[in-house]
């Protein structure tokens, strides 16, 4: 017995290949906004990178997330620093961008100004546009984030022994998405 196989019809895949190629640029670009909104950074706070630096054993580490609404989600941490009056996002001329620490809220379980030892979480929030100040005030907090992408913003936490600060880092992109702030 011999079985015939029918040929299969060719696809004129050269008459389609335009359509297909809008197409997949259709789906990139309408899924490309939101996933770009969606930002990291991070810095990794010390002594040393202050102007003049710093001799102190207080490190630390603030990460930042940008969601798809606009608002940014922040989480700093530090290690063996005592006396925080406050911390803050900065230019490099220390020109205030945003606040980052409010002392009047519970550190440890406890509320104390300027706080007493701190090891752990220092701070966490939401930075939205009413809290920017400086050259952002009436600005988007993308704008914030154009910054951080250029690395020419700083977190500066400052302290009752360096007024001016005691541990800064600038902020980074990051390209891990452990490193979002929650």
């Amino acid at each position: 017995m011999i079985v015939k196989i029918r040929g299969l019809a060719k696809f004129p895949i050269k008459r389609y290949t335009p359509l297909l190629s809008l197409g997949i640029l259709v789906v990139s670009l309408i899924s490309m906004p939101a996933f770009a909104q969606q930002m990291s950074f991070n810095a990794n706070l010390s002594g040393r990178t202050l102007s003049p630096s710093i001799n102190t054993v207080a490190t630390g580490t603030a990460k930042f997330n940008l969601d798809s609404n606009g608002n940014m989600a922040y989480n700093i941490d530090v290690k063996n620093l005592k006396g925080v009056v406050g911390a803050h996002i900065s230019l490099q001329n220390g020109t205030d961008l945003a606040q980052v620490f409010n002392p009047y809220v519970e550190v440890n379980g406890r509320s104390e100004i300027p706080t007493g030892q701190v090891n752990g979480q220092l701070s966490k929030g939401i930075i939205t546009e009413s809290d920017l100040s400086g050259p952002l005030s009436d600005k988007n907090v993308t704008d914030l984030a154009t910054l951080m992408k250029n690395n020419s913003v700083y977190v500066v936490v400052r302290t009752v022994a360096h007024e001016n600060g005691e541990i800064q880092g600038v902020i980074t992109p990051s390209n891990t998405s452990q490193n979002r702030a929650i």
